[in-house]
């Protein structure tokens, strides 16, 4: 299942159209407005409009992302209550339209230390978990590349998290692999790959991953910066994509794109995704014979 963010100027029911027009199967959206802290109330007919956008869409899963203002790991008495009640919001209304996910970064732990930080974090979300009647959106972990003050870029934070909710049918995992790689989880290549999976499925349980965040980076191994690229333009080659498009246990999950220029750049990385996903066998190691069997199938398929 492959999709990525779509724009939504106009309406949150536009992102739809763009679904349509780019074959996309899921797709990411902001259910609020990102970058402001008050969120109009929500109407019967906006809600009535989104799911009739939907139903008439190819969309088959929508993955909302919580913005970034919301930080529940931080030591800020005052953010943090005004965090914990925003991403209440966000998923009252992520329940109200029938959205599947909620993609949550764990939080930023600022001047104070990283086991407060995620102490904060659990606190926040078993106190919305314990008092939500929503069952039909799961909250999702983001992996992070390890910035600043960050939480959540090595698989034992997110493990530990996980573990003091203990609420499978409530939280999981969203495995972003710009994130992970710049964090230090090198994913280059199909052995790489499954190294990384086995070492997530023993920390953490391939069984919490339910959305992936498939983008190439910019910033490299370890440099814990979150540099987002175009696909086979950045720092992870193509061996990664293929394998991810492939792996038969991540078929039914959403794959999200989350690409610089997304407006201008969506369509074609989408094209090129899906044309890994169709090629037999791994791919050669000249970068150039891998373009060229690129090529080959893009003909072959609109031939």
């Amino acid at each position: 299942m492959l999709g990525c963010t779509v724009p939504t100027i106009g309406g949150l029911p536009k992102g739809f159209s763009w679904a349509r027009k780019w074959g996309c199967e899921c797709i990411q959206i902001y259910v609020t407005l990102s970058r402001r802290w008050d969120v109009p109330g929500l109407s019967e007919e906006e809600v009535f409009k989104f799911k009739s956008a939907w139903q008439d869409s190819p969309v088959k899963k929508v993955v909302a992302h919580v913005p970034y203002l919301v930080n529940l790991a931080s030591p800020d008495k005052n953010l943090w209550q005004k965090s914990k009640e925003r991403l209440r919001i966000e998923l009252s209304r992520a329940g109200q339209f029938g959205v599947n996910f909620l993609v949550l970064h764990p939080g930023s732990y600022g001047n104070s230390n990283k086991l407060d930080g995620m102490k904060r974090t659990i606190e926040a979300i078993h106190a919305i978990s314990n008092a939500s009647d929503n069952q039909k959106t799961q909250i999702l972990l983001e992996t992070m590349a390890g910035q600043g003050t960050s939480i959540g870029s090595t698989f034992e934070e997110i493990a530990y998290i996980l573990e003091e909710i203990n609420n499978p049918e409530f939280i999981g995992v969203c495995f972003d692999t710009a994130h992970i790689f710049a964090a230090g989880y090198d994913i280059r290549g199909y052995k790489n790959y499954e190294m990384v999976l086995t070492e997530f499925d023993e920390i953490i349980g391939l069984n919490k991953m339910k959305a992936i965040h498939v983008n190439d980076s910019r910033a490299n191994l370890g440099s814990r910066s979150d540099r987002h690229a175009c696909i086979g333009e950045g720092k992870l080659g193509l061996e990664i994509f293929q394998a991810i498009m492939k792996d038969t246990r991540f078929l039914t999950i959403p794959k999200i794109l989350e690409i610089p220029e997304r407006g201008k750049r969506s369509e074609d990385n989408l094209r090129l995704l899906r044309k890994l996903q169709l090629i037999s066998g791994h791919l050669p190691k000249s970068k150039n014979l891998q373009k060229q069997l690129i090529r080959k199938e893009l003909y072959v398929n609109i031939s």
